[in-house]
């Protein structure tokens, strides 16, 4: 299994370099008929070798239209990240995306939040980073999204 594992891994992940995005949409079934494998082993790999973990987000859908979305977060080092907070009580300075996607990975990994969730917040993340360039205003929204989530306790 693992030759045929390794085989949809590199394909999955040339996907992803290909497209140029953090994110791709692919149809199980498609991908399991050009790989000439069952769907389930794809299912799989995506289970074992695009987890959490591993810095992706994988959202399924089964049944006829049913689809994959791999999210690949990008998480930097610790020591190459700049500190959010400079003390205990004054507001961050500077929040980038990168630390953003830290917090849901985090929370993903506590199961604060599900996959879905992560991929919504990412998205709305990103499209803040993209619209507002005043960081105090930015950072205010991001703060009013970050307590209005009604996380799970399970952290």
């Amino acid at each position: 299994m693992s030759i045929l594992a390794d085989k949809i891994e590199k394909f999955i992940l040339h996907k992803l370099l290909a497209e140029e995005e953090e994110n791709i949409v692919l149809r199980r079934n498609e991908l399991a008929d050009e790989l000439d494998c069952a769907p389930s082993q794809i299912s799989y790999v995506l289970s074992t070798r695009f987890s959490n973990d591993k810095g992706f987000i994988v959202e399924s859908r089964r049944g006829s239209g049913g689809f994959v979305r791999i999210v690949r977060i990008a998480r930097k080092k610790k020591a190459d990240r700049m500190p959010v907070m400079l003390s205990e009580r004054r507001p961050a300075v500077s929040i980038s995306l990168d630390d953003l996607d830290g917090l849901l990975f985090s929370l993903l990994k506590h199961k604060a939040v599900t996959n879905g969730e992560a991929i919504m917040l990412h998205h709305t993340f990103r499209a803040l980073f993209a619209e507002i360039d005043d960081e105090p205003k930015r950072i205010a929204v991001i703060t009013r999204i970050l307590k209005s989530l009604n996380l799970r306790p399970n952290m």
